[in-house]
Parts: structure tokens; sequence; C-alpha cells
């Protein structure tokens, strides 16, 4: 397999190898893709020191550093070496929970595991409310804000999805589903949903997403699952988005905020994973990438551009 590739795509390839190698399900496959991939250009292992670095100065900086032990740095180094041991501390714990019918919430920076009584099971992110009510003739989940992943049980009763004013039906598929206001996105991760959609229903097949905004056309893509789904485990990953667009996401799991002072910082570009929890560490990883300064305040983390 050739692994050689183009510049600028060498420090997004080594931000994906660092997330996936942290990842719960990391397989000794993982491993041996990364040691090609490592000796296939002399420009891998740089950029994926240099990801390291950034995911160190991450997890690293924390309120408290007495609150959690410090991630274990995972350099190409140990892991040619084989045998490594990974510790991520994102600052999130969840663990599935039974749950009856009725309202569940997490609060900023929480996130929950459930098992409804139909066997479905459900994540919900930061800052989200779900209500769930099981009938004789149907399943119905209401998604009133935030996120979830969805992981459908198999029953005999369709499970209809309520999102605003959209609705959705599947069966045993796992879905990620965001309500931000009147913005909704449906993703199919395995399976698929029949979605209700502004000119005519729309068979959401495994793979695609639909973005919904009122009073605008529905929009189609094919996202990357990787990125879309890293959440769940305490981490956002970033494609060449705006800091404004980044700082906000971040914002979305602390109660200290992320403010971008000027318009220049706001523009200029950043790609990674990130860990989220921590609005200081992100901030001043960003400093190391990108020409700012932070100035961390009690209330506040404040990120100008240096010109």
């Amino acid at each position: 397999m050739n692994f050689r590739s183009k510049p600028e795509n060498v420090n997004r390839q080594a931000a994906d190898w660092l997330a996936r190698l942290h990842a719960d399900n990391r397989s000794t496959q993982d491993e041996a893709a990364f040691r090609a991939w490592l000796n296939a250009d002399p420009s891998h292992a740089l950029a994926f020191d240099h990801s390291s670095t950034v995911w160190d100065a991450v997890g690293g900086l924390r309120d408290d550093p007495r609150s959690a032990p410090a991630p274990q740095r995972l350099s190409r180094r140990a892991v040619m070496a084989g045998g490594v041991g990974i510790i991520l501390s994102a600052g999130l714990t969840v663990g599935w929970q039974q749950a009856q019918a009725g309202v569940y919430r997490t609060g900023v920076g929480e996130q929950r595991r459930l098992m409804l009584d139909d066997g479905t099971r459900v994540m919900l992110d930061t800052n989200t409310q779900i209500r769930f009510r099981a009938r004789e003739t149907m399943r119905l989940l209401s998604l009133e804000t935030g996120r979830i992943n969805l992981d459908i049980a198999r029953d005999s009763r369709p499970f209809v999805i309520e999102a605003g004013d959209r609705r959705a039906v599947a069966d045993m598929a796992r879905l990620d589903l965001r309500r931000d206001d009147d913005h909704v996105t449906l993703t199919a991760i395995q399976g698929s949903a029949r979605v209700e959609a502004m000119q005519a229903p729309v068979l959401l097949s495994q793979g695609h997403r639909i973005a919904m905004t009122a009073g605008h056309p529905d929009q189609l893509d094919r996202p990357e699952l990787e990125d879309l789904t890293a959440w769940q485990s305490g981490r956002l990953a970033f494609r060449d988005q705006t800091v404004a667009e980044a700082a906000a996401e971040m914002n979305r799991y602390a109660e200290r905020a992320l403010v971008v002072s000027d318009a220049k910082a706001a523009a200029m570009r950043v790609s990674g994973v990130y860990s989220v929890g921590n609005p200081e560490a992100f901030a001043r990883s960003l400093a190391v990438l990108l020409p700012i300064r932070v100035t961390a305040q009690a209330d506040a983390v404040r990120i100008a551009s240096m010109y």
C-alpha cells in the first residue's frame, strides 16, 4: 500500500493517527498500519511528533493538575516499540445506566449513557435534553436540544424521532442527531432512516447526513464519520475550520468561555483533534500553531491576534 501523501495532507493524517491510537478500541492492526504509514515518508514522523506536542499541551494544562492523572505521552517511538498502554483523561466520565420512560438531560460539560426500556442505547452529549415515550404502536424520542448518539434496538414498533418540526423513522439503526434551535442534522452511522424533508421524504442511507434549517433548503453530504463521532470520547475534530467556529464548539463543553477578541484571530484556520472541557488548554495549544496570544481571566479565556 502506498502511504506517501501530498504535503498539505500529512498534518491531517498525523492528527488522525494520534486520535486513532488514543482510541479505546485501538488494535494491533492499527499499530501495524501506523508503523507502515510512519515508515513511508520522513515527513510523517515529523508531523506526528508535532501533533503529539500539541496533544500534550491540551491534555497537560488543567485548572487543577491534581484533579486527574496526566495523560501518557504517545510518541512514535513508544508505538514502534509496542506494548504501550494509553491513559486519556477527557474530563467527561460516562457509564451505561438503566432508564425508564421520561425526560433525560445533561448539564454543560456532562455526558450520559442510557439504556431505554425498549433496549435502545442513547448517549447524550453536553447540554442535551430528550424525552422518550414507548406506546403500543410506536416508540417516540424527542430531541429538545443538544446532541445524541442513538443505537436503536430491534422491535416490532417503529422508532420515531422528533427534532423541532422534523421527524424521522428508523429500525435497528445507529444515528447521530443534533439540534441547535431550528437547525437539525441527522447522520446515519449504520443502517438508514426515513426523514421528512422539505420537498419529499428522504431515505438517508448509511454514511450520509442531512442538515435541515427552517426556511432553507435541506443539504445532503457524506461527513468523515470518525470526526463526527469524536465527541463520544471527549474529543472534537476540526478540519480547516475558523478559530471562531472551533471556539464556539469548545464553548459547548465549559462554563468558562473562549472569547475571540478580533476578526483577524477569528478568521484563522485550525485543524486537529482536541480534548474538550479545558478552554485554556485548547487556547494555549492554538498559540503553538498560530500567531495568537492568550489571556486567561477568571470568567473567560481571550484569544487575540498578535498582529
